[in-house]
């Protein structure tokens, strides 16, 4: 199987409610893509994302892995000011099915994800 990676903007989000981001990036997971977002999501969003992924848990969806990197050089009050006038703070978030991000490892500056299908099937035929 192959890997599709989706990158998109927040410009997509600016007119969407909580409820319908949250509805956007779950259809595309369930779609077998890792989605890159060019701002990163708060904690809050996170938190939303995985409550409603929980919800949807199944057989054919084990779930998904959420990873954002944030500029902490921006003090609180900046960035609060920049959320209240529809900004989003810089950074990313990577977000994925976890049938397919096998490990994410992190630090301050870079996210680093290891993806792919599981070969269950190769596995077998090597034997």
């Amino acid at each position: 199987m192959e890997v599709k990676l989706e990158f998109i903007s927040m410009e997509v989000f600016k007119s969407m409610s909580l409820e319908e981001k949250i509805s956007y990036i779950l259809e595309h997971v369930k779609q077998d893509k890792i989605l890159v977002l060019d701002g990163a999501m708060t904690p809050q969003e996170e938190s939303k994302l995985i409550e409603a992924t929980m919800e949807k848990v199944s057989d054919d969806f084990p779930g998904i892995e959420v990873s954002t990197l944030q500029d902490r050089s921006l003090e609180s009050w900046r960035e609060s000011l920049i959320r209240m006038l529809g900004g989003s703070p810089r950074g990313l978030s990577v977000i994925g099915p976890s049938r397919l991000v096998s490990k994410v490892k992190k630090d301050p500056r870079r996210i680093t994800i290891f993806a792919g299908a599981e070969q269950k099937n190769a596995s077998k035929k090597k034997k």
